[in-house]
């Protein structure tokens, strides 16, 4: 059995659970939204052995933890009551829904896992994922490179990074972003940015939040790594054909203007490195992005523990689904 832990609206597991359903490989679909509404939870420990069961209230489908082979945690989402409506009854009760859901997910680090509840957040972090990629490019003497990074809330400090390059790249930290009004929102995305321009920035100000910037890389193209198991699927990103600021500087802005990728085969070096890096945050999934640079240099910029990757699969083919389900399903490794 097969457990897929995710959302209503999770898009993403559809194609995978094609393949089960085509394999007729038996799943279990987990919406941890609608945790108390659509399932019938009970966990038993009867002479020393513990048995976790939930039923699908819709299709009567259920899940006996002790047949649970493989585990896809995917974008599970905290459960919201809505039937109370007295506002105190109804914090109590969302904290222990989501608690509960909590120990659900935890319940199954043991099992084969493409996606860690305990992991997955902690490794997002960017300092530890700059650190971890710093610490295996010395180790294995890669040639990989990353950009000169400072995450800081001091003027002086950031203006040292800054009198050393041309252009700086201002990043989010978590923000995704900023509403003007009722109807208008302004994504954050990497900007690039003069580095004169921070001459004039306010001390005060910029003590309020840390600031994550990086020098700006001049690239060739980018590189969009995804590595399930032992596989990797490498997409080749010709953001520097797009117009600035139009997805020359952050690509993920380029697909309204024509924006150019293709499935080629990965370096062996960044194979080394993505499998090292996975490896050493204890996970068997990632999204790793690359640049590569005008003088032939690849630089690593960070690796998403449960990023997006099926607009690579709609747009050029890339069979990221499969290699998913032939994973959980013990096809490969």
């Amino acid at each position: 059995m097969i457990l897929v832990i995710t959302n209503k609206s999770d898009i993403h597991c559809n194609p995978v659970i094609k393949h089960f359903y085509d394999n007729g490989d038996d799943f279990f679909r987990l919406n941890t939204d609608s945790l108390l509404d659509d399932y019938d939870i009970s966990f038993w420990v009867k002479e020393n052995i513990p048995e976790l069961k939930i039923i699908n209230k819709f299709n009567g489908k259920y899940l006996v933890s002790s047949s649970v082979t493989s585990v896809w945690e995917r974008r599970p989402i905290s459960p919201e009551i809505t039937k109370f409506v007295d506002p105190m009854v109804k914090v109590v009760l969302n904290e222990e829904a989501a608690e509960f859901s909590k120990w659900l997910r935890y319940f199954f680090i043991n099992s084969r896992n493409l996606g860690s509840s305990v992991w997955d957040r902690p490794n997002e972090s960017k300092l530890r994922q700059l650190e971890v990629a710093g610490r295996i490019i010395k180790e294995q003497k890669l040639s990989i490179r990353i950009p000169e990074t400072l995450i800081s809330n001091i003027k002086s400090e950031i203006l040292k990074l800054t009198k050393n390059y041309k252009s700086i790249v201002v990043k989010p930290i978590g923000a995704d972003s900023i509403e003007l009004d009722e109807k208008l929102e302004m994504p954050f995305v990497s900007r690039k940015v003069s580095s004169d321009q921070f001459d004039n920035i306010c001390e005060k100000e910029t003590q309020l939040c840390p600031t994550f910037l990086q020098n700006y890389v001049d690239k060739e193209y980018e590189l969009r790594i995804t590595v399930v198991g032992s596989k990797f699927f490498c997409c080749k990103i010709d953001s520097q054909k797009l117009p600035e600021g139009s997805g020359k500087e952050d690509w993920r802005e380029g697909y309204d203007h024509g924006l150019s990728q293709s499935w080629i085969s990965m370096p062996d070096e960044l194979i080394k490195f993505c499998g090292s890096y996975l490896n050493s945050i204890n996970s068997t999934f990632g999204c790793f992005d690359f640049i590569y640079d005008i003088y032939g240099e690849y630089h690593f910029l960070e690796c998403n523990p449960n990023g997006q990757w099926m607009w690579m699969e709609e747009d050029i083919g890339i069979p990221i689904s499969e290699g998913i389900a032939n994973y959980l399903t013990f096809r490969a490794n």
